[in-house]
């Protein structure tokens, strides 16, 4: 199972995954692909954006971690969107495959 924990905040956003969905082999699990997808694009979206100060990690298959935090509004605009990104992707994954995908929320001050 990929367990995945996202914590947002006033001008933060984290995020780790762990695990394996185990949908189907190897190459061939859309349930690890999706999630994947959802994890890099945003983290690569980050990384590297103007006011965004950005740490990640992936340093084994089926781990992936990163910290994003804001210096300024337009920078926080940017995380709240790439949060309500992976929010609203997680919880529909977590949705249609809940053998496979375990998905959490915190919301922090």
């Amino acid at each position: 199972m990929i367990g995945v924990l996202l914590s947002v905040g006033s001008g933060f956003l984290r995020c780790k995954a762990e695990g394996h969905a185990l949908f189907d082999q190897k190459g061939r699990d859309i349930v690890c692909a999706s999630a994947t997808i959802l994890l890099r694009t945003a983290a690569q979206t980050l990384d590297g954006r103007q006011g965004i100060a950005f740490e990640g990690a992936a340093p084994q298959r089926g781990t992936l971690s990163f910290e994003a935090r804001a210096d300024g509004e337009a920078a926080k605009a940017e995380l709240k969107f790439a949060a309500d990104f992976l929010k609203k992707g997680f919880e529909s994954l977590a949705k249609e495959f809940p053998q496979n995908v375990q998905f959490e929320c915190n919301l922090e001050e």
